[in-house]
């Protein structure tokens, strides 16, 4: 029986929504279905019921709100849009209580019955919101006090008119303001929730590369992958380590702080993925975590605007830095490490040759090995270095990078 129920709460919930309809919309539909298929099946009941009693324009107005409610029910199923039929439903709430009552007699005869018209705001809480809500109550509250006036006017007692009202309204009064309460309440922690939720997800990507951000948060457990083909580089500050022994602590990472946001700017520029920062180095790859074709290209044009940048920090700080770059392209393996200060890591012998190129550099050039040379050499400028020493490695060939040929400068 329960699965049955369940069943049937997924049909009624899922009758109108559409596939981009986000959660309080797909609520504010369901709660559609449910007062309009309300008004069709018990409204009707009492309509007869009415009838039967010798009260036929009672009757006839509980009958029109029953149609009323078809109607807006049948257009919320065949638009799957709730504005049209939220306005109907709110109308047919406001109205039919106060009509209802006017045709029984006022508030002793019909037993108060304007009361139910409070629906219209507290149902425009759910589709409308509180602004607007508060308009729809003042709607309710200016109808109570005309029904009550047409009492008067039609000769009821004046004291027992007014003991209706106002308890009528400040029933009404008290329901819809802590209703209104509560959902402003929510409303500002729903929006704190969503600046926390912003704040972490930027914090997020400054740690890890998006695709792999998406993937933990789906639930990834053990993130590892392969990549036949990325291109790695090394930077170094030569210099910064006796500077930091002559200038101040803030000075001095004020000064790194800002050259490595330089970087951080060209990363974005060219598409590639910074890694991570150890001290005064810089790792920055491409091909990783999104395959590329160009991958070699963009590294080496950043190495180059990361060149030029450190000429215009040494001007804007009177510093005399130079840089010492490394790049070599191959397979690498890449994943995260770590539950605490997790890091988005590269291992494999073309990251540590990358580093080796950087180490056995020249201050103020850009090494690349073989195999970033033979991708690069027909649209760059290489000067052939020769063989080097590599520590754990043995001898191999390195060549620097002067810069683009003319004929293939970068737009």
């Amino acid at each position: 029986m329960a699965e049955l129920i369940n069943r049937l709460i997924d049909r009624i919930d899922n009758a109108a929504t559409l596939p981009g309809d986000p959660p309080p919309v797909r609520l504010q539909k369901t709660l559609l279905i449910f007062l309009n298929a309300a008004g069709i099946s018990i409204v009707p009941w009492g309509a007869w019921h009415l009838f039967n009693s010798g009260m036929a324009i009672p009757a006839a107005v509980a009958a029109g709100y029953a149609l009323l409610s078809a109607a807006a029910l049948a257009h919320l199923l065949l638009s799957r849009r709730a504005a049209y039929a939220a306005a109907l439903q709110l109308l047919g709430l406001l109205l039919t209580p106060l009509l209802l009552q006017w045709t029984m007699g006022g508030f002793a005869a019909s037993g108060s019955i304007v009361l139910w018209s409070l629906l219209a705001p507290l149902c425009a809480l759910v589709f409308l919101g509180t602004r607007l809500a508060i308009w729809w109550f003042g709607a309710y509250a200016v109808l109570v006090l005309v029904a009550a006036a047409r009492d008067i006017a039609g000769g009821a007692s004046l004291s027992q008119v007014m003991l209706f009202s106002e308890n009528v309204l400040l029933v009404s009064s008290l329901a819809f303001i802590s209703l209104r309460f509560l959902l402003v309440e929510r409303d500002k922690a729903q929006a704190a929730l969503e600046r926390e939720q912003a704040r972490s997800e930027a914090l997020l990507l400054n740690i890890l590369p998006a695709p792999i951000a998406e993937r933990l948060k789906a639930g990834d457990q053990t993130i590892a992958d392969g990549y036949a083909e990325a291109t790695i580089l090394f930077a170094d500050l030569v210099g910064f380590t006796r500077m930091s022994t002559t200038v101040s602590p803030e000075r001095l990472v004020a000064m790194l702080n800002r050259l490595f946001s330089r970087f951080d700017e060209l990363t974005a520029r060219f598409q590639t993925e910074k890694i991570k920062t150890i001290g005064d180095a810089y790792m920055v790859c491409a091909g990783v975590p999104l395959a590329r074709p160009d991958h070699a290209e963009a590294i080496a044009d950043m190495a180059l605007a990361m060149r030029e940048a450190l000429r215009e920090h040494n001007r804007e700080f009177g510093s005399d830095l130079q840089i010492r770059i490394g790049i070599n392209t191959g397979p690498v393996v890449a994943g995260v490490i770590g539950l605490k200060k997790f890091i988005y890591d590269l291992w494999g012998d073309t990251v540590n040759l990358a580093s080796r190129m950087e180490s056995n550099g020249v201050p103020g050039c850009i090494q690349v090995s073989v195999s970033t040379w033979e991708r690069l050499r027909d649209r760059y400028d290489f000067e052939a270095r020769g063989e080097i020493e590599v520590k754990g490695i043995g001898s191999v060939r390195a060549y620097l990078l002067n810069g683009r040929k003319s004929a293939s400068i970068a737009p």
